[in-house]
């Protein structure tokens, strides 16, 4: 069979275009492989060290919008504080000084907030387990007691609006 012109044009147009798709597809992968991994290694330092997690926090309670790994990047290396490296979004990039008063209410809301209020006056870890051992087992007394003075505790230190 022989093709004419105009075919293999249009079949050649044809894998140019299918080809021009596979390597588009191909690198917006890449591209959003690369800022899942990015997203993911700041998660795990918010989680892992404490510095870094208020550093977080500060820039949220200054921006409420912006989001750490999209908007702006924290680097930290061992022995030194954590800094912003990146800031990727409209507006300004806060200021030391206006980081370091938001740190220290950050600090503040750690050491006094209901959290750590809260965390003062509940009971024991080996307690809970204890009671839910015994609920699983038909005895809900202690567990109940326990839930009842959890939630007094829930009571009387409420989530504020000022806590991050």
């Amino acid at each position: 069979m022989v093709l004419d012109n105009t075919l293999i044009g249009a079949l050649i147009i044809l894998l140019v275009g299918l080809s021009a798709l596979v390597f588009f597809n191909w690198s917006n992968t890449r591209s959003a492989r690369r800022h899942t991994e990015k997203i993911f290694q700041q998660q795990h330092l918010v989680r892992t060290h404490p510095d870094v997690h208020r550093l977080s926090q500060a820039v949220h309670l200054l921006r409420p919008s912006v989001r750490l790994g999209f908007d702006y990047v924290i680097q930290h290396d061992d022995g030194k504080l954590p800094c912003i490296s990146e800031w990727n979004t409209g507006g300004s990039m806060p200021t030391q000084a206006d980081l370091d008063d938001a740190l220290k209410k950050v600090t503040t809301i750690d050491s006094t907030g209901y959290a750590a209020m809260r965390r003062s006056e509940y009971p024991s870890i080996e307690d809970q387990l204890d009671a839910a051992y015994k609920a699983r087992r038909g005895d809900l007394s202690e567990q109940e007691e326990l839930d009842l003075r959890i939630e007094q505790i829930k009571n009387k230190y409420p989530k504020t609006d000022d806590a991050l």
